[in-house]
């Protein structure tokens, strides 16, 4: 009876070890990344955090209706396309007073939601007069969202500019234990996240959402739109 106990406590015990190590282990990386798992490998690798900003304003759609309807068609279809990010209308509702981001990639819209808090602590709206002088690629790639550049030209009341005030921290995807040519999909504030293959992501931590969100990786290396903070 005796050897039995000791045998069945043993056992619990290197499942127990097992079912806390199990998140770090290198699973199937086509899975969704907790937010759990994430955090669990951020406290075992011990990252070294790096400072970015943003290096020029972007231009942003004010979020003032409660559902997705209320955004116009032009910035409702490619919402969350480059991440695969999916939102619903309690999303839209929690972030009035927000704006979509408009950002546009070298092959066409990246556009997201930003969190109001986020929003709120870390940005600074400007007029569309500076976004046209100091964000050029990002005027020229409207071309790419014709309705979106005939609204900017027109300098749509809904439009505006918004520079990010403050420096963020971010951890490398690869310093977690993510390798660089693998797919990751994780979880965020707003749904999902994709990193593509053979590149890097980074993760900041939303600590309005107490939670991780990533920024992927843009052709410069950095993080997209970000440069290093000074």
């Amino acid at each position: 009876m005796t050897y039995s106990f000791s045998f069945g406590k043993t056992l619990a015990a290197g499942l127990l070890a097992f079912a806390v190590s199990a998140p770090l282990a290198a699973s199937a990386q086509d899975d969704v990344q907790s937010q759990e798992e994430l955090t669990a490998r951020v406290e075992k690798h011990a990252p070294s955090k790096e400072l970015y900003i943003k290096d020029r304003p972007i231009l942003g759609w004010k979020i003032t209706g409660d559902t997705l309807a209320d955004l116009p068609e032009a910035i409702r279809g490619p919402l969350g396309s480059v991440d695969t990010t999916s939102y619903d209308d309690a999303y839209i509702a929690k972030n009035v007073g927000s704006v979509v981001a408009l950002q546009m990639s070298k092959t066409g819209p990246d556009f997201y939601v930003i969190g109001k808090g986020t929003f709120d602590s870390k940005y600074e709206m400007v007029g569309l007069e500076e976004v046209a002088a100091k964000n050029t690629r990002l005027v020229k790639r409207l071309d790419m969202a014709p309705e979106v550049l005939a609204m900017f030209n027109a300098k749509d009341a809904g439009l505006t500019g918004a520079l990010k005030t403050v420096p963020v921290e971010m951890v490398r995807m690869s310093a977690i234990g993510y390798e660089p040519a693998a797919e990751v999909t994780i979880q965020s504030p707003w749904g999902t996240q994709t990193k593509p293959a053979d590149q890097d992501g980074f993760l900041v931590f939303d600590t309005g959402e107490n939670q991780y969100y990533m920024v992927n990786q843009g052709t410069d290396g950095n993080p997209s739109s970000y440069v290093p903070a000074k």
